[in-house]
């Protein structure tokens, strides 16, 4: 592998470790809450050094002949990533733009599960650059499908709960904007595995 193919792998393992730290102090947020309030701005932090580091990595790909696979795929990789942490960044700021007060449980089992699929995803990265013949890339992708499955049913759990258990339209309507975006950020994680598994269908 040339180096001009090595600073991809590169990025995407930093990135990846990126999103796990914001992932904990995402779920340390979403589960202390409301004390956590006072950690919103660190998550905000985290959302502006991963889009440096995706510029940075755009940059690279806007003035690289070689890619270590198509071109589309590692723009496509790139963005997504950075999506997951824009994802978290974003319900966390509406946890106070919303004046939520109390926390509800699922919110807390998303975010429980938005911190796994993070570090699945780190460990998926940390072997990519070796996916033609490391069997642990294709068992990170069915992990993390298995979680993305397991929060659609937390997902849709509560929004049920959510619209049968308040008389208030303005409750309803806040959780259920809250949890579609906790649901976005873990899509987003499911998305990234989607694209690694086609790349290594594509070089197989």
């Amino acid at each position: 592998m040339s180096r001009k193919e090595a600073v991809f792998y590169d990025h995407f393992r930093a990135s990846s470790k990126m999103i796990v730290e914001a992932a904990e102090l995402f779920d340390r947020i979403v589960g202390e809450w409301p004390s956590s309030k006072s950690l919103i701005p660190q998550m905000k932090e985290f959302e502006s050094r991963h889009d440096e580091l995706t510029g940075e990595a755009m940059d690279e790909l806007n003035r690289s002949f070689i890619t270590p696979f198509d071109r589309d795929d590692v723009f496509s990789l790139i963005t997504l990533l950075d999506d997951i942490v824009d994802g978290m960044e974003g319900v966390s700021a509406r946890f106070s733009i919303y004046d939520v007060n109390v926390m509800i449980a699922p919110a807390k089992d998303m975010a429980d599960l938005t911190l796994a699929s993070a570090r699945e995803l780190q460990t998926l990265f940390d072997h990519f650059d070796k996916f033609k013949r490391d069997p642990v890339v294709a068992q990170q992708m069915r992990r993390i499908n298995e979680l993305e499955d397991q929060s659609d049913v937390v997902y849709r759990e509560a929004l049920g709960a959510v619209f049968a258990a308040h008389d208030d339209p303005i409750h309803t309507l806040k959780w259920k904007s809250l949890l579609d975006k906790m649901e976005d950020a873990l899509d987003n994680c499911k998305h990234v595995s989607n694209v690694a598994h086609s790349v290594v269908m594509k070089n197989a």
